[in-house]
């Protein structure tokens, strides 16, 4: 059983950003090369489960796209202010074994009408990730192979019922992942995405750890 989640503490940090792809509903200025500086945030979770949170900033994850993948949904409004950069890391110990998962992406709110999202797939031979939670348990490497795209899809499917079909208008990039050799299922990458989508769609430009702990499921399964 996936455990239940609790209890946060902060941690600070910088990365950079490097938005770039051919998607549908992005302008060209929109994927200029970037960087930013934010924070990263731990939230120290009952049972050992570990969580990191990146708020305008990304970790050192960000891969190139084999493919895209893409998805259009009417939106009800326009966003509030939100951060435009943001990612999750997840491990959670499950006795023998463990679930593992990063994502990220940048959005880029407008007055559309429209939620598009566009995920960078990845080979599966992307370089190993260093510094990741739970490393030692297994092999990390950056990048969204193929086979977690239903857990992205699904994701967004959770969002939409979970946000009462209240999306936003704005352009979603997922572009920043990492998955374990063992560790990473599609439903990690379902509730990824679902976190992913109401963090831009709900919280302020300075959450809190209270924030934060809201959008996580109280299970990964």
């Amino acid at each position: 059983n996936a455990p239940r989640l609790w209890s946060p503490h902060g941690l600070p940090n910088s990365s950079l950003a490097y938005p770039r792809s051919r998607c549908i509903g992005f302008s060209t200025k929109e994927l200029e090369l970037a960087a930013f500086t934010g924070w990263m945030r731990t939230l120290k979770l009952e049972k050992s489960v570990g969580v990191r949170v990146w708020i305008d900033e990304l970790p050192d994850a960000i891969y190139p796209a084999v493919r895209t993948i893409s998805n259009r949904d009417s939106a009800s409004g326009q966003s509030p202010k939100t951060p435009n950069i943001a990612a999750i890391e997840v491990f959670l110990p499950l006795g023998p074994r463990s679930m593992y998962g990063l994502l990220g992406g940048q959005w880029f709110p407008n007055a559309t009408g429209e939620f598009t999202m566009n995920v960078y797939i990845s080979s599966e031979n992307e370089r190993f990730f260093e510094g990741c939670l739970g490393c030692g348990n297994d092999e990390v490497r950056v990048g969204l192979p193929a086979q977690y795209a239903k857990g992205v899809m699904d994701g967004l499917d959770l969002a939409k019922t979970e946000l009462k079909n209240a999306f936003t208008s704005g352009n979603l990039l997922i572009n920043c992942a990492a998955h374990g050799n063992i560790g990473s299922c599609e439903a990690v990458f379902k509730h990824l995405t679902a976190i992913l989508i109401k963090l831009f769609n709900t919280v302020g430009n300075d959450p809190t750890d209270e924030d934060l702990i809201k959008l996580l499921p109280s299970r990964f399964d």
